[in-house]
């Protein structure tokens, strides 16, 4: 039976709408991006359908949630994280935040992530609509300065080991001055000990702790930092800065007790079950 569709002449050529012909034929035809998506076994809607996501949250302590950690922001942190550790760094995933809500400090908390890539955000819309991505910091100089360190590291039978060749390493490397700022580049390539502010020392220790897949994280308060490491299945602290001013090096070196009380308990928690899902209940 013949049908009228809706025609459109253009230079001498007619065309008609692919949705139509979906529509009249009752098959399924949607667009994604660019690309014409055609389903003949579909009956027509003319809307993509909806990818079914993984909810990762699920194995995380639920008390770790609140109105700006949210599920959704544990979901695109982790999904961008684990592409970033294969390399791809063009995978991104959005989240929404509240009017009034602090997206900086959602920033922050993903920069004190033990990782060989930085994770950010970004607003993608004016009305709370955000998205989490990767970038590449150049550290090709402490990559390579390095490098010696890291398979002497892999070569040990566990993470405490490693992260007390860690302690020991910075602690050469790096004399506290309680000023300076220094990048873990300058460190690891200077042939001297460098002076660094305890910033430097955690961010130098979360650098070589990502190299070797460790979970770690900076943690900061009363205008100090140390660092929470995760070794042989429980979350501890380690304060390189102190450790360089005490003879043996391990003036705070897996204990349970922080050198200070946090200034956010509340993202460190988060981000242990970012890195650890259910670590900390």
């Amino acid at each position: 039976m013949p049908v009228e569709l809706e025609a459109y002449n253009i230079n001498g050529s007619n065309y008609v709408n692919l949705r139509d012909v979906g529509e009249t034929l009752n098959i399924e035809v949607y667009w994604v991006g660019a690309a014409v998506q055609i389903d003949s076994t579909a009956p027509y809607t003319g809307e993509a359908p909806q990818v079914k996501q993984t909810d990762y949250s699920t194995a995380a302590n639920p008390a770790v949630f609140t109105d700006l950690y949210t599920r959704e922001f544990y979901n695109a942190a982790h999904v961008v994280r684990e592409a970033a550790k294969i390399g791809d760094l063009s995978r991104f995933e959005s989240f929404h935040i509240s009017a009034g809500q602090d997206r900086w400090r959602l920033e922050g908390a993903l920069g004190d992530i033990a990782d060989s890539v930085t994770l950010t955000t970004e607003a993608t819309d004016p009305h709370g609509g955000y998205k989490v991505h990767a970038i590449k910091t150049d550290r090709s100089a402490a990559d390579a300065a390095t490098d010696a360190l890291i398979r002497k590291a892999n070569a040990l039978s566990s993470d405490k080991e490693k992260v007390r060749l860690f302690n020991e390493y910075l602690c050469e490397k790096i004399s506290y001055d309680g000023k300076t700022l220094v990048g873990i580049n300058e460190i690891s390539m200077s042939q001297y000990p460098v002076n660094g502010s305890c910033a430097a020392f955690s961010a130098a220790l979360n650098y070589l702790c990502g190299k070797v897949n460790i979970p770690c994280i900076r943690v900061h308060g009363e205008s100090h930092f140390w660092n929470a490491v995760y070794c042989d299945g429980a979350w501890s602290y380690v304060d390189v800065s102190l450790n360089d001013q005490v003879s043996g090096h391990a003036g705070l070196l897996f204990s349970q007790t922080p050198p200070k009380q946090s200034s956010d308990p509340e993202t460190v928690r988060f981000l242990e079950e970012l890195l650890v899902p259910g670590s900390t209940m």
